[in-house]
């Protein structure tokens, strides 16, 4: 592909020029061609999976999900049975959410091959661990939910659950919670939105209740919700990784694109290929259920993972932030562009939860940390009392248990209340306002040694990396610090614009050329008004005001009309309850209200 800087179209006509009937050049040629190399996949990780081991010391999860494939996969099913058998009788873990769905699931699943001794031991402990406590995030209320919907259905004669109700009232009262949240999550947007650490708790889950649940309306919207978590996630796949803003994502994921990126990246890999699946990575084990799962995602959505052969661009609305002391706030506007290269990213307003990443560039690389973003690493017990209900004087020393990495003062994850952030295309410009009693005054950049080239002038950094050039311009100098694979460049300036743009080599002559028309652009950040203008190399102009006014060509952005999902396959508005999917001749559109799928042709 050869796109020429001025033939790039503006995003209200790249929406009416890029239309489904356009891409049609995904991985797979006809559904039985996804449906086979998805099954082969999941084969392969089986039997990996399978010959994994457990020793004591390590995660204890994974003891559940590597007894339950070898017994599954009769791959020495002495040692998976043993695996679970001690699970079962250790009195030094409690079970939680990550204990109670996997082991109901394993009843479920293994029948016959648990001994009614056993099961009698895991219906005991179940019912021992249902207690009001439901978890404070959603992927913990989904597997309590989970576990307790199946629960009541297995044995719904008793005895009574450690809240005091009965496993049939507990059934009712999951089902009802697991409906409502399928409901609001397309009527209003996901909380735990896009999560390479925990999107894969989601997916189990529903593929759970597709399989075992006994109600027909149950079975079909937890199949319909897959089809959406699914292709929300493949309109952001790119070669393996997963694009643009996310929640919930660790301090030791955020800076990798190929190794260590998350236990949920795996699956992408899983279900929509194009990239090898990488099973040795840390968490991966969870992945053995998937693989035992099998559940059949619409063969469209393989395609709209892999095919990347024209730019687009993908609008989302997220929910608004929940917490303990938080009320009335503003959703979560997310912006990703695409391209076959590259991918710039961002979300705007709120912060989604702690471990949100909010904007950056990814791009195309065999070699791992392709990617370049800024940070203020804001760390306030002000800050994490919104979600948490620890009191204030005792929530630092709480967190910092929790997730030591957050006294790092040169962390890279957590987005920050004082930054915010707006993006038109390939451009993103990031406004940073940190007040003079915060505890973090910085911003850091993040630069991986992988970049072949890097130039600075005129307040620009240019680099060329692998086939894209890209070029960031902050309004206040920084230091560069080298550290072990990548560089970082600390801004000690509380009032700072950062502007980044991105394009790919190959639609420009050379990198000469591009820092020539990178620097004929002249950024501006009035402090005061806390007001960035740039017009990009494309010719578009950029204003954005923090926490205000957003305009393109001077045309102001509506956040007011932002969509559910917007993009050249999956579309949805706020409140409808109904998604479309789209690709090629085949157009799906998802009723959730009345809990059906309907299909039709496109012309």
């Amino acid at each position: 592909m050869n796109i020429s800087h001025r033939s790039i179209l503006s995003v209200g006509a790249l929406y009416l020029a890029i239309t489904s009937s356009l891409f049609a050049q995904g991985l797979y040629p006809d559904d039985d061609a996804y449906r086979t190399q998805f099954l082969e996949r999941c084969a392969v990780t089986r039997e990996f999976m399978a010959h994994k081991t457990w020793s004591p010391g390590e995660d204890s999860r994974m003891r559940i999900y590597l007894g339950v494939v070898r017994i599954a996969s009769g791959i020495d099913a002495d040692t998976g049975l043993k695996y679970l058998e001690d699970a079962v009788n250790d009195p030094n873990i409690g079970w939680g959410s990550f204990e109670t769905y996997p082991f109901m699931d394993a009843v479920l699943r293994l029948g016959d091959k648990l001994s009614p001794a056993l099961v009698e031991k895991i219906h005991q402990r179940l019912t021992a661990s249902f207690t009001d406590d439901f978890g404070f995030t959603d992927n913990h209320m989904l597997q309590f939910r989970t576990a307790r919907y199946l629960f009541g259905q297995t044995w719904p004669a008793g005895p009574t659950l450690a809240d005091g109700s009965t496993p049939v009232e507990s059934q009712q009262a999951a089902g009802k919670w697991i409906e409502d949240w399928i409901d609001a999550t397309i009527a209003r947007g996901m909380f735990e939105y896009d999560s390479p650490n925990y999107h894969h708790i989601y997916l189990l889950c529903f593929s759970s209740l597709y399989e075992y649940a006994q109600d027909e309306r149950i079975k079909q919207k937890a199949w319909m919700i897959m089809q959406v978590l699914l292709a929300d996630w493949a309109t952001e796949y790119l070669d393996g990784n997963w694009v643009g803003a996310h929640s919930r994502e660790k301090y030791n994921q955020v800076l990798h694109t190929n190794e260590h990126t998350g236990a949920a990246t795996q699956f992408g890999r899983l279900y929509f290929g194009a990239a090898p699946l990488r099973l040795d990575l840390d968490e991966c084990y969870f992945i053995a259920l998937a693989s035992l799962q099998e559940f059949q995602a619409l063969p469209l959505i393989g395609n709209i993972a892999t095919d990347r052969h024209q730019l687009y661009v993908l609008r989302e609305l997220k929910a608004p932030r929940r917490g303990v002391n938080m009320m009335d706030r503003s959703p979560i506007w997310k912006y990703t562009y695409v391209e076959p290269e590259f991918a710039v990213g961002s979300s705007w307003g709120d912060l989604s939860d702690v471990e949100h990443h909010r904007w950056d560039l990814t791009w195309v690389s065999p070699q791992d940390g392709s990617t370049c973003f800024f940070i203020n690493p804001s760390y306030s017990a002000q800050e994490l009392v919104r979600y948490f209900d620890t009191p204030i004087d005792k929530i630092l020393a709480d967190i910092v248990r929790q997730r030591p990495y957050y006294a790092d003062p040169n962390k890279w994850i957590e987005g920050s209340p004082y930054e915010d952030v707006f993006q038109h295309e390939n451009t993103v410009i990031a406004i940073y306002d940190i007040p003079a009693d915060a505890g973090r005054q910085h911003i850091n950049g993040f630069f991986p040694h992988l970049i072949a080239e890097r130039r600075e002038k005129d307040g620009w950094i240019m680099a060329r990396a692998d086939n894209i050039f890209f070029a960031v311009w902050t309004s206040a100098p920084g230091e560069w610090h080298q550290e072990k694979d990548h560089d970082r460049l600390t801004i000690q300036h509380a009032k700072t614009a950062v502007i980044l743009e991105a394009v790919a080599a190959s639609t420009e002559e050379n990198f000469d050329a591009f820092c020539a028309r990178i620097l004929a652009g002249k950024p501006t950040f009035d402090e005061p008004w806390l007001t960035a203008t740039y017009t990009t190399t494309r010719g578009h102009q950029l204003s954005f005001t923090h926490h205000g006014l957003r305009t393109v060509d001077h045309i102001a952005t509506n956040l007011d009309k932002w969509p559910i999902f917007e993009g050249p396959w999956m579309n949805a508005q706020p409140g409808t309850g109904v998604v479309t999917l789209e690709y090629g001749q085949e157009k799906f559109i998802f009723d959730f209200n009345a809990a059906t799928m309907s299909k039709e042709a496109v012309e």
